[in-house]
């Protein structure tokens, strides 16, 4: 669905120390968190819920509209409503959900909740997405997201995905890929999204298209019968006489009449009305009224344990300082104390954020609060709980201590695929922070590079090289060696520079038992292939594939060296691509290939496209070896998978050598109209990077071969309607701008872009740019 344009990682998961990965680890590793399956749970009904019919008939009466946006401010009942609704709906088989909040604003994260909350719904995909997910080199919408989105298009029952508390994601690249996400949503699904205030994303046009339901506080205001019927489930008494002036007064906000029927009920019936409308107003009545009524034990406990973004007996137990945390945990959900169960164990809960902000406010002592929360980062460290711990120790303001766990923890993000977690929590410490640890501002280097965040890259390392002297990198001889490879691997500057970078690297890190020593040989023999020295590359990645270091890398960047490698072997020395290969060159390609070839399917099989790192080159090669064969017809196949994943991942001088291969093949067997499409893909792809002569030479070779006509003049006919995105992208590809230009104008990152692209391809049955413009123009689209 989605192509991207990433340099290559050159393995830099060893900068942290090389692991034993298994194939298991890659599929599973991002759903061990261990609160994860908290927030795939559906809230549990309020111990005095109220059914209100008229909210669940107007949902159910949108059954066929594919977007419901609840949207209302904090304690209004949207996230009560939705889960009264998925209990008691039958206008779909089953419901999945998400509860999200500001820990999860980061792509991968968030598209992991909601693969993993699919997992009933379409498992096979959602197993494989969530393999895809933990490849962080791959975008989620080149791999993940197609993965679930196919799968959906196929369902023959109606289910429903609730996104709740949408309002807690403010990351750009998570509300364009759930537009996009939203733009192409089978008929299978059905999204509900509940928020705050109106989500950033195409209301307007989704409103317009009938596309759209809305509920708001006008919707969710409770009547004069559901707030009696309301309080007299909490007080377990008939509704006050007062209960005008407490309608009045709350105006119908759900947590405002709770607030007042839990005073009713501890203060023994005192009928009349203390309260304002409002969040700070209902704080200050709860502090007065509600927590006065609880007893001297649970007061206390709950105005401590509100340190906690997330309490368990076991972890409240070790805070606090004291046993039968479990059992009090229990009483207050009980009880109706605006205390949640978010985990399926019913071991976990949380209270509700206006509870808990007026707790903390009434607790007063900052230093208090500030020694349990670094308590529980203890106690998360003690239980492996790595993200869970740096998260505490951040919320208690001890951003040293949290920069030292961070650092010395990168190897555990990257087993359990979380390196954008650990980038969005680098970032959260500060620049002064990633200043004084050079270490873990390179590591936060790694992190944006290898998510495709280049931009990212280079203030990172300004921030190392400020740092004090003499601290090292782990997994390199000198703190100096990882900075140069990391350049080398992820820096914007001219091949020449990278070139540089590559050597500076080999020259410093010299201990062979270090993953540093493979990394810098796979950096430099990179550099050497995207200048096109393919026999002077051979060398370096030849030492870096026998090294035992890269035996213990994950499997998808050992075959990453392979590819370089199997590439370099590949490339014939005379006229490309007719000559043959050197007889030795070719006996290595066969050895080295048939070495890895197990490996490569069975990665490829449980990955999907988020492969691509790993077998991308490997099918280039093997199509190259067909061709020395002398076996055009297998040799196509092999190198049309490889011009797949090459858009998904490579270093754009590679990505656009492999596809004009593919021009100039597909020109042999007579495509010509193909080979075109792939010679502009191969122009972007060069697009996203500095200029690389060889590259350009190689595609001006194809585009000669192939000529530059454009449509092929058949009549079209548009048997599907173009999504107001694709007609914005189709206009905007009539000019000389880039795909990455075209996002800037736009305000969509180019992942983005290409998605619609595809897809406005496939609609118009066009194979390239300008085939597109033409048949959009006749078409009276642009």
């Amino acid at each position: 669905m989605v192509a991207s344009q990433r340099r290559s990682p050159a393995c830099w998961s060893g900068i942290v120390r090389p692991t034993e990965a298994s194939m298991s680890d890659q599929l599973h590793g991002s759903a061990r968190s261990p609160l994860l399956a908290g927030k795939l749970v559906r809230p549990a009904a309020p111990a005095a819920l109220l059914q209100r019919v008229r909210l669940l008939e107007l949902l159910d009466a949108s059954a066929d509209v594919p977007v419901t946006v609840v949207a209302a401010g904090a304690g209004w009942g949207k996230s009560t409503l939705l889960s009264s609704w998925a209990s008691t709906t039958s206008t779909v088989a089953s419901t999945a959900w998400v509860s999200f909040d500001h820990a999860d604003d980061e792509p991968s994260r968030f598209w992991t909740y909601v693969a993993t909350a699919l997992r009933p719904v379409v498992p096979a995909a959602s197993e494989r997405a969530l393999a895809a997910l933990a490849v962080p080199q791959v975008d989620p919408l080149d791999a993940a997201v197609p993965e679930l989105l196919n799968a959906l298009a196929s369902l023959t029952d109606r289910h429903a995905l609730v996104l709740d508390d949408l309002h807690e994601l403010g990351a750009r690249q998570i509300h364009e890929g759930l537009e996009l996400f939203l733009d192409y949503l089978p008929a299978g699904l059905r999204v509900l999204i509940a928020s705050r205030g109106e989500p950033p994303l195409p209301v307007a046009r989704l409103r317009a298209r009938g596309r759209l339901a809305e509920l708001g506080p006008d919707d969710l205001r409770f009547t004069r019968d559901e707030a009696s019927t309301l309080i007299a489930g909490v007080t377990r008494s008939a509704p006050p006489t007062a209960l005008n002036e407490i309608l009045a007064a709350t105006q119908g906000w759900a947590v405002g009449l709770v607030l007042e029927a839990l005073s009713l009920r501890d203060r023994r019936g005192r009928d009349g009305v203390a309260m304002r409308s409002g969040v700070h107003h209902a704080v200050d009545y709860l502090l007065s009224e509600v927590l006065a009524g609880q007893s001297e034990e649970r007061r206390a406990f709950l105005l401590q344990s509100a340190a906690l973004a997330k309490m368990s007996g076991a972890l409240c137990d070790w805070v606090l300082e004291r046993d039968g945390s479990a059992e009090l945990l229990t009483d207050l959900d009980r009880a109706g104390l605006f205390t949640t169960v978010i985990d399926e164990d019913r071991e976990w809960y949380q209270y509700h954020p206006l509870f808990r902000a007026a707790l903390l406010q009434q607790l007063c002592d900052r230093g208090r609060a500030v020694q349990l929360q670094r308590r529980a980062g203890d106690w998360y460290v003690a239980q492996g709980f790595v993200e869970e711990a740096v998260r505490a120790l951040l919320e208690s303001g001890d951003r040293a201590g949290a920069a030292r766990l961070l650092s010395s923890s990168g190897a555990e993000f990257l087993r359990v695929g979380a390196v954008g977690t650990y980038l969005q929590l680098g970032e959260q410490l500060g620049e002064d922070m990633a200043a004084r640890s050079p270490a873990l501002a390179l590591s936060l280097a790694w992190a944006a590079g290898s998510t495709g965040q280049l931009h990212r890259v280079p203030r990172f390392l300004e921030l190392a090289a400020v740092g004090p002297e003499g601290e090292s990198s782990p997994g390199f001889v000198s703190l100096r060696g990882a900075a140069a490879a990391l350049r080398s691997v992820y820096g914007a500057g001219d091949p020449d520079a990278a070139l540089a970078d590559a050597r500076a690297a080999v020259a410093l890190e010299t201990d062979r038992t270090l993953p540093g020593w493979v990394v810098a040989r796979v950096a430099l023999g990179g550099a050497l292939l995207a200048v096109g020295d393919t026999v002077a590359a051979l060398d370096p990645l030849d030492d870096a594939w026998r090294s035992p270091v890269t035996a213990l890398l994950p499997a998808v960047s050992r075959l990453e060296v392979a590819g370089l490698l199997a590439w370099a072997l590949a490339q014939p020395a005379g006229d490309w691509p007719g000559s043959d290969l050197d007889p030795g060159q070719q006996a290595r390609l066969r050895n080295l290939l048939t070495s890895t070839g197990a490996e490569a399917q069975a990665t490829e099989r449980a990955l999907g496209d988020a492969a691509a790192p790993g077998v991308g080159l490997l099918h280039a090669a093997v199509g190259q070896l067909h061709l020395e064969s002398g076996r055009p017809g297998p040799a196509l196949l092999e190198l049309r998978r490889a011009g797949d994943l090459v858009a998904v991942h490579a270093h754009p001088a590679l990505a656009s050598l492999v596809l004009a291969t593919l021009a100039v093949v597909e020109v042999e067997h007579g495509d010509e109209r193909t080979a075109r499409g792939a010679i502009e893909r191969a122009r972007a792809a060069l697009a996203d990077g500095p200029a690389v002569p060889v590259a350009s030479a190689r595609l001006e070779v194809a585009e000669a071969r192939a000529g530059r006509s454009a449509a092929d003049g058949a009549r079209r006919v548009l048997g599907e309607q173009l999504t107001d995105r694709e007609l914005s992208v189709l206009r905007a590809l009539r000019g000389p701008l880039s795909q990455r230009e075209i996002g800037r104008e736009l305000h969509l990152s180019i992942n983005t872009v290409k998605g619609y692209t595809k897809s406005l391809y496939r609609k118009l049955d066009v194979v390239s740019r300008s085939e597109a413009v033409a048949v959009g123009r006749e078409l009276g689209l642009c």
